[in-house]
């Protein structure tokens, strides 16, 4: 068990951070030739984004504030895992319009982005000010070589993770930085080569380290406040934020570039979580509490399958009784 706990400190600020990495490329292809491309495009998404974290979060604050769930673990019903989401809207390709996938992928990249602000400014130590200056050089010789030569800014990255993982902020943020700075024409190359790895070795590895730990599942850990705030948090916060905020936003700049429903799908969608879900839990210092912050993401996962389900089926016969009035 000693082992397994090494192994989790280990992948969580190394191999993670090639997860990371990949979030930092996607933003920025986002940012040169996709969702955010646009001049303003991306603030509607964004904002949804921003009420998907925050409404999850205060409400797992307000039930941990009234009851003997630990306050620290706000961060852990916030963060929408991408590739699942992706996956479970592929399922539904019959069913959607082409804006969702649109709409989701651009709010799940301000998520992801959201999530790393998080444990940057929330999840850290004291910080090396002297350590971050020597990264910034790190990174700007990176940014200038890594186009012309790839071995030396290979070396660069791994020196510049280095440095940075002993300066107080986690390491999974340079990831994204690092991610961010890569030659745009470079990175389809990088994405090839490195998705495999972290779909199928660094993000399995996480998740078995993390879930390997001396279960004690009871009826009272299963109706406990963690589990029962975590759950609740997600499934009514993530989708009714999504939808709130992403309508006050459409509202706003008077720009409706999806519908009430489908927005309503996207925030579905959103509850799925595991991966960043489980960093989250992870970094909060819950202890014993642990074990509840853990089966609380696992419970959510299959009742968030159902709510998409759901959702899906209700869209899909809304749109069938819109066509039925119409002839």
């Amino acid at each position: 068990m000693e082992f397994m706990s090494s192994a989790r400190d280990w992948i969580t600020t190394g191999p993670l951070v090639l997860f990371f990495f990949l979030a930092g490329i996607e933003l920025r292809g986002e940012l040169l030739d996709g969702a955010f491309k646009k001049r303003l495009s991306f603030l509607i998404p964004l904002t949804a984004a921003i009420g998907g974290m925050a409404a999850p979060a205060l409400i797992y604050y307000v039930i941990a504030k009234n009851s003997s769930a630990p306050e620290s673990a706000w961060g852990v019903p916030m963060a929408t895992d991408l590739p699942l989401a992706l996956l479970a809207l592929t399922l539904l390709a019959k069913s959607v319009s082409n804006r969702i996938r649109g709409f989701l992928l651009a709010l799940a990249i301000a998520d992801d982005l959201g999530s790393i602000l998080v444990v940057a400014v929330v999840y850290h130590h004291h910080i090396e000010v002297l350590r971050l200056l020597i990264c910034a050089i790190l990174l700007l010789a990176f940014w200038k070589i890594a186009p012309r030569f790839p071995l030396v800014a290979l070396l660069l990255a791994l020196m510049t993770w280095g440095v940075f993982k002993e300066s107080g902020i986690h390491p999974t943020v340079i990831g994204v930085v690092l991610g961010l700075l890569v030659n745009h024409n470079e990175s389809k190359w990088l994405v090839g080569r490195i998705t495999p790895v972290v779909n199928y070795l660094v993000i399995p590895a996480f998740i078995i380290t993390t879930l390997w730990i001396p279960w004690k599942i009871s009826t009272a850990l299963i109706f406990s406040p963690i589990v029962l705030g975590l759950v609740l948090a997600r499934l009514i916060g993530k989708p009714l934020g999504i939808w709130i905020f992403g309508s006050l936003a459409m509202r706003t700049m008077d720009n409706k570039i999806i519908s009430a429903k489908d927005l309503f799908l996207v925030g579905a969608l959103g509850t799925i979580g595991l991966s960043v879900s489980m960093l989250f839990a992870n970094l909060a210092e819950l202890g014993p509490e642990l074990n509840g912050a853990l089966l609380g993401v696992l419970i959510t996962l299959p009742a968030a399958l159902l709510l998409i389900l759901v959702s899906a089926q209700l869209l899909r016969a809304s749109r069938i009784q819109e066509r039925n009035q119409e002839y």
